[in-house]
């Protein structure tokens, strides 16, 4: 579903899920790429297995990155659930009426 900005009508939104699951992803990214970089300076062979430490190195560092996430979500968007990145205002999603209220039901 595309959504719009409540104040400018940009299409440019940023929901909370979405920054959730980019900063997951950058964290893990991160954690990965400094014990890859750690494990290249501590050995003389190069390529000797970077990439399988980097990996190891996702597992513990995922609860870290997960609160990382979880502090995104609460301090840029205080509550509310979409992010417009073009103005900057904080709204949730307009509420689609019900099915219930534009069928009328027999007496």
């Amino acid at each position: 579903m595309l959504r719009y900005c409540l104040i400018c009508d940009s299409k440019a939104i940023l929901t909370r899920e979405a920054a959730k699951g980019i900063a997951l992803l950058l964290g893990l990214a991160d954690s990965a790429l400094r014990e890859a970089q750690k494990s290249n300076e501590n050995t003389q062979a190069p390529g000797s297995h970077l990439l399988i430490n980097g990996l190891a190195a996702i597992t513990p560092a995922y609860p870290s990155a997960l609160r990382l996430a979880e502090d995104v979500a609460k301090f840029h968007f205080a509550g509310f659930n979409c992010l417009c990145l073009r103005c900057g205002a904080l709204f949730d999603e307009p509420r689609e009426k019900e099915s219930s209220e534009t069928t009328k039901q027999p007496p």
